[in-house]
């Protein structure tokens, strides 16, 4: 269940209007390596170190291959690729490394887990 709370906003392309609330995402906690190991050791013949170091050789080859520029394809979950943001230049000549301003990672989720927090239950909480 995804929880939220009603939050006063502005909105941002009618600065004028009156403020309006809307839904915020209140989250449950955070779920950390070790839990997910621990889970998933529960549910297997394979102790929670041995998941624990698996997790984190999956951790180090997804970094290890966007740095090398691949499309990381993550099961059902979605894919990782890497992005670039910069300035123009005049001719393709003129574009060099410098003209990079900005490297960051785009996550597409697959169609299996947008499905998944698409159909998620919603509960509405007091805002603390």
């Amino acid at each position: 269940m995804i929880n939220f709370k009603a939050v006063e906003r502005r909105n941002p392309l009618l600065p004028d209007d009156p403020k309006k609330f809307y839904p915020q995402v209140k989250s449950t906690g955070v779920v950390d390596i070790r839990m997910i190991s621990e889970e998933l050791s529960d549910a297997s013949t394979l102790n929670s170190v041995d998941i624990r170091a698996v997790l984190f050789g999956l951790e180090k080859s997804l970094l290890k291959y966007l740095r090398e520029g691949y499309i990381v394809k993550f099961g059902d979950l979605g894919t990782f690729r890497p992005s670039l943001r910069g300035t123009g230049a005049e001719t393709a000549d003129e574009l060099t490394a410098s003209s990079v301003k900005k490297i960051r990672i785009i996550f597409s989720p697959s169609p299996i887990l947008k499905h998944t927090v698409a159909t998620a239950v919603v509960k509405k909480i007091q805002a603390s």
